[in-house]
């Protein structure tokens, strides 16, 4: 697929989202971000983040909570004062020739060192996404029988992590289960009382959803669509009370184009994703990450910079005037190699961790900008998901 021009990337997606081949959810999210970065980038540009759909055929494996034989040596770097010390991340573990395996890993924050493994609990098969519960220490993940267009349960798994990041409790969270879908996204509101989350590919097509842990109620929000091909949407945010919902969506006009941000309140009936939000920021090139501060006033955005010869830069923005604060600093350097890097804020909301699929992750204060460079010994990346880790 890297050398696909973007007529072959727009057949290729329409085959998937028409059931031929058989292709999971995060593939075809993938499939539509190759198409909207071939759009803006040179030729070449769109292959960093496309991946092969065979990725998306994962060989049943059963697994337990367990320690990663023979990790990695640890990388020198200092990290940040004050960030959580681990973070969780769903990632591809190859078994072998044709065979994958997706488990969550434990990752030290200030060397990328994978530190614990967990593998899905019988019966499931696959883990597709990870977040943070409240505090640095609880996580939630999503588990999933397969890989399919036909498998549309996901099951949420608690687990904690002690003072050395090895993870104990997985058990299932007492909430019902996800049955409109695949979860392709998995985030927390600060105080652990909500969950927001994507699913595609079952009855309500491509929705957003989320979950009140004290009531056990779920609102689902359908995403747009232009005929058959559906919107990009994603890159979820809860405000640290879960009253506020920040993502990005294009346009159904065109549905392959520039995403922007929008924030939509939580106590929203379910129905249509767009009734009741509202685009707090527009940018010239586009929107590829938001997330949302604690008390919602901030957005920490991840944009193209028109002025920096196509970099990829974070800043902060007022989601009330809708004006850039501040520049954060740069990700990547852009040009020919394109890479859009995926975030994930710890529970306090002074930390960012941005990450892409090449082994490459900053971890930022976002009180003073500093940036601290790591490199993961094992990447934190399925298949082109707006995000695979939680913080």
């Amino acid at each position: 697929m890297p050398g696909m021009d973007e007529t072959s990337l727009h057949r290729l997606l329409d085959s998937a989202l028409a059931g031929r081949p058989t292709v999971g959810p995060v593939v075809r999210n993938a499939l539509r971000a190759g198409i909207k970065l071939r759009r803006r980038r040179a030729a070449g540009a769109a292959s960093t983040v496309i991946v092969t759909a065979c990725a998306a055929i994962i060989p049943a494996t059963i697994g337990i909570l367990g320690h990663t034989p023979g990790p990695a040596a640890e990388h020198r770097s200092a990290g940040l004062a004050g960030a959580p010390k681990f973070f969780a991340g769903v990632a591809v573990k190859p078994l072998g020739q044709d065979r994958l395996d997706t488990v969550v890993n434990i990752y030290r924050s200030a060397t990328g060192r994978v530190v614990a493994s967990i593998r899905p609990p019988k019966p499931y098969r696959d883990f597709t996404a990870v977040s943070r519960l409240g505090g640095d220490r609880t996580f939630v993940a999503a588990v999933i029988t397969a890989f399919s267009q036909t498998a549309c349960t996901s099951h949420l798994f608690r687990f904690s992590i002690n003072g050395q990041g090895h993870p104990s409790g997985l058990t299932p969270l007492s909430v019902p289960q996800v049955t409109t879908g695949q979860v392709a996204e998995l985030v927390s509101s600060a105080d652990g009382k909500a969950l927001a989350f994507t699913v595609s590919g079952c009855a309500t097509g491509q929705a957003v959803g989320m979950i009140n842990l004290a009531t056990r109620h779920t609102t689902t929000w359908i995403v747009p669509h232009h005929g058959h091909l559906p919107v990009i949407f994603g890159s979820l945010s809860l405000t640290e009370d879960g009253s506020r919902l920040g993502f990005v969506v294009g346009s159904p006009v065109n549905p392959a184009g520039l995403t922007n941000a929008y924030v939509l309140p939580t106590d929203s009936p379910s129905g249509p994703l767009m009734r009741h939000a509202t685009k707090v920021l527009h940018v010239p090139t586009g929107v590829f990450r938001v997330v949302l501060s604690n008390n919602g006033s901030r957005a920490y955005v991840e944009t193209q910079s028109a002025s920096r010869k196509g970099a990829v830069v974070l800043s902060e923005y007022s989601t009330t005037t809708g004006q850039r604060v501040r520049l954060l600093g740069q990700l990547s350097p852009g040009g020919r190699f394109f890479t859009v890097f995926s975030v994930t804020v710890d529970a306090a909301g002074r930390h960012l961790l941005a990450y892409s699929d090449a082994h490459r992750l900053k971890a930022v204060n976002l009180t003073t900008g500093r940036q601290a460079s790591i490199t993961a010994a094992q990447i934190p990346y399925l298949d082109g998901a707006y995000n695979t880790a939680a913080w």
